[in-house]
């Protein structure tokens, strides 16, 4: 059964709501700006090792190849090169407002759905595909939409616990029991580690009983991905359900 909480190796939990946890700092003086990119204006600077609190990322100007920003609790945004987080990529959700974000200093989100990276909209779009390829309509794309952004942040996810897990593509590594991919499906039950590690795939094991339950079609969404994952955090899900939607839009669905 899959957790809402993801414990990882690499990356720390990617929860929907903006909670903060603290990494430490590996520049000798680090600026934090007013937004996420170097044309802003510096608003604080920490020391080497200062422990930092991450409310939200956003995508900003590139610092040697990391084009993440962490936006800390002071309210400001750090570039995530000089942040301590295990991973060169998102760690947390993503700010509010920065859906197409470059941080003021040019470039653009390319072919990025609506708030997501190119990563997660790589990812979304193959749960998109599968949605349309067994015709689920807008209900079941957005159940499946919130349920990943819910799960892992439209990520996958390896488990140090499933070394068979760590031999396929991911973007991070937790240690939540047996829990694998963007859908964070058990192991020990669905029992096919390349599809828990595909996000169509997974999508699809993800449809497979979501259709198996009676009155899906109708059913309030954020009711639907809890009677599909049984998470121990049932009140998650509805609140992706407007985001799952734009996505979903973007998507074609």
């Amino acid at each position: 059964m899959p957790s809402a909480k993801l414990i990882p190796v690499l990356a720390l939990s990617l929860l929907t709501a903006p909670l903060a946890s603290a990494y430490p700092i590996t520049g000798d003086v680090v600026n934090c700006r007013s937004g996420p990119g170097t044309s802003y204006d510096v608003v604080k600077s920490y020391k080497l090792d200062a422990d930092v609190s991450i409310t939200c990322q956003a995508p900003g100007t590139d610092v040697k190849g990391d084009s993440v920003w962490d936006k800390t609790s002071d309210g400001c945004y750090v570039a995530d090169y000089y942040v301590k987080t295990g991973s060169s990529t998102y760690v947390t959700t993503k700010c509010d407002g920065d859906d197409n974000g470059d941080g003021g200093d040019g470039g653009s989100s390319g072919g990025n759905l609506p708030g997501l990276t190119s990563t997660q909209s790589k990812h979304a779009k193959d749960i998109i595909a599968e949605a349309k390829s067994e015709d689920l309509g807008r209900q079941g794309c957005t159940a499946g939409i919130a349920t990943a952004i819910v799960e892992s942040n439209i990520l996958i996810y390896a488990n140090s616990g499933v070394p068979e897990s760590l031999k396929y593509p991911h973007d991070a590594v937790g240690s939540d029991h047996d829990s694998v991919g963007i859908f964070q499906q058990r192991a020990m039950f669905y029992k096919d580690i390349a599809a828990d590690m595909d996000a169509g795939k997974s999508a699809g094991q993800f449809f497979k009983k979501m259709k198996g339950i009676s009155g899906w079609k109708s059913m309030d969404v954020g009711t639907l991905c809890q009677k599909v994952q049984g998470s121990a955090y049932p009140d998650r899900y509805a609140k992706q359900v407007s985001k799952a939607e734009k996505i979903c839009k973007a998507g074609g669905l």
